[in-house]
């Protein structure tokens, strides 16, 4: 049976795919990210939040126990005063009152009336015996009293009578809050010479919680409200803080091959922001010079492989025009070749150093003796001296050994030697030495006695095909055209084994190369 398409005529992916969705997959979506703005504000209202929540829980009890100690401090106060005012009415009963019946009462009521207050119940009693065994006596409660009423009366006052016990059996004060009334009671015991008292103090604790209440709605209101202020406030923060980053962003958008030379913003005093903003710069600054070293690279290249490749075009169709004779025919190989075989070097030296701006062309160390691979490049490079009349001296001192890439090394003396024979007139010479480094390592010079390399190409000599241009024609120099890729080359190879290669000396006399290798 045939795969039924569907609306776009795709068939369903077959089971036996290993690259279709199995039913068990999930189907990866894109996730909603928050930007940084939203984070940081995010984070800085929870933190915020956290940290109100947790100052105001900690204010909320820390007012709650101090209101309850000055509650207390202010009713054990209180039952000190009532106290000393029932000893001082105990001692001074008038003589006609001097029985215990009489006497008592008269005291408690004396004291009583000293202290009347409005929000503070006050209640006496008496212990039933000296030891305070047994359950105490209510002498006397202040019945004017507000917290009394609310209290109960006598009855509320009785139900106090464990915590009189308990202040008895301790010999000093009990505090209790008794419920459901909700009363703070303070007892005190007060020893006298007509036996033992106790004073008790009450108050409402509805007061207290009713400030409580109203704290509690005051940070209900206020910590969400300050919440939402310190979200505002992050975010405006936050928006401000990043100002400068959007300001990157839309100005590094903007930034292509075209226009490289545009930088960043730099915020202004400096901080991470405007080191970020530097860095950015910097790197901006390594890629335009990347881009415009390779426009000029390809330019030159493309001007170095268009010569010889119009002469192979013109000679070959200048060949095939028309019958030629043989000598002709041969005439017109021998220049494709010759230009063939330039292009061929300059493919191959434009292939190295893509290799090496790759990080691709790898070495390969051995031991070597310098004395010898530089003599038989000297070797190497003798007929071609001869043929100019050019005088190639080198004395070896003493043993060298160097442990490097041979047949790179061998490139770049045969280079320096190469440049050093065209630009030296006939009858000069070119001088070529090795001598071992104090440290490790050896110093390898190339010396000629040419006309020397004027003082504003010699910054540049190692640039990727340029060369320098003699304004004076001296028929006694060599032929000195190149594709300007021998000391650039020689550069690298010499970088690469850790060591550099640099123009020494150069003036009316000659010119000096040395090449200096680490150990």
């Amino acid at each position: 049976m045939p795969w039924r398409t569907r609306g776009n005529g795709a068939k369903p992916p077959s089971p036996l795919d290993p690259t279709a969705p199995h039913a068990g997959d999930s189907v990866p979506k894109e996730s909603a990210v928050l930007s940084i703005r939203a984070r940081l504000t995010l984070w800085y209202a929870a933190t915020f939040g956290v940290l109100l929540g947790v100052v105001g829980v900690a204010s909320y009890l820390a007012l709650a126990g101090i209101t309850q100690r000055d509650a207390d401090s202010f009713l054990s106060g209180t039952a000190e005063a009532v106290g000393a005012s029932l000893q001082l009415a105990l001692s001074s009963v008038p003589p006609a009152l001097s029985a215990d019946s009489t006497a008592v009462p008269w005291a408690v009521a004396r004291t009583l009336d000293n202290h009347r207050l409005r929000d503070i119940g006050v209640a006496l009693f008496r212990a039933a015996s000296p030891t305070g065994d047994g359950a105490p006596q209510l002498l006397a409660v202040d019945s004017t009293s507000t917290a009394t009423r609310d209290f109960g009366g006598v009855v509320g006052w009785r139900s106090a009578s464990a915590s009189v016990s308990r202040a008895l059996a301790r010999g000093g004060v009990d505090l209790v809050t008794l419920l459901p009334q909700r009363e703070r009671v303070v007892t005190l015991p007060v020893r006298t010479r007509r036996g033992t008292f106790v004073v008790a103090v009450s108050q409402s604790l509805e007061v207290h919680d009713a400030v409580l209440r109203r704290v509690r709605q005051v940070m209900l209101v206020g910590i969400p409200l300050s919440l939402l202020l310190a979200v505002l406030g992050g975010y405006a923060l936050a928006a401000a803080s990043l100002r400068p980053v959007e300001a990157m962003r839309v100005t590094a958008a903007g930034i292509t091959a075209r226009n490289l030379h545009e930088r960043l913003p730099v915020s202004r005093p400096s901080d991470e922001l405007a080191r970020l903003s530097q860095t950015f710069n910097e790197l901006l600054d390594r890629v335009e010079d990347a881009f415009a070293q390779r426009r000029r690279f390809t330019a030159d290249a493309s001007h170095e492989l268009r010569t010889p490749v119009a002469i192979v075009i013109g000679e070959s169709e200048l060949a095939l025009s028309a019958d030629r004779t043989t000598t002709e025919y041969r005439a017109a190989l021998q220049v494709i070749h010759g230009e063939a075989r330039r292009l061929a070097l300059i493919v191959a030296d434009l292939f190295l150093l893509a290799r090496a701006d790759a990080a691709e062309q790898t070495l390969n160390p051995a031991p070597h003796f310098l004395e010898e691979l530089v003599g038989d490049c000297v070797d190497a490079m003798g007929t071609i001296a001869r043929a100019r009349d050019i005088r190639l001296a080198y004395t070896p001192e003493s043993e060298v050994p160097w442990t490097g890439d041979g047949m790179l090394l061998r490139r770049v003396v045969m280079n320096l030697l190469d440049n050093a024979i065209k630009y030296t007139p006939r009858g000069g010479t070119v001088q070529a030495s090795v001598e071992p480094r104090s440290g490790g390592g050896a110093i390898v010079r190339v010396t000629d006695s040419g006309p020397g390399i004027p003082e504003p190409h010699q910054a540049r000599i190692f640039e990727r095909f340029y060369r320098v241009q003699h304004n004076d024609v001296r028929s006694d120099v060599a032929d000195t055209s190149g594709a300007g890729l021998g000391l650039p080359i020689a550069a690298w190879i010499v970088r690469a084994h850790g060591g550099t290669l640099r123009l020494a000396r150069s003036d009316a006399s000659g010119s000096t190369f040395e090449i200096e290798l680490p150990g």
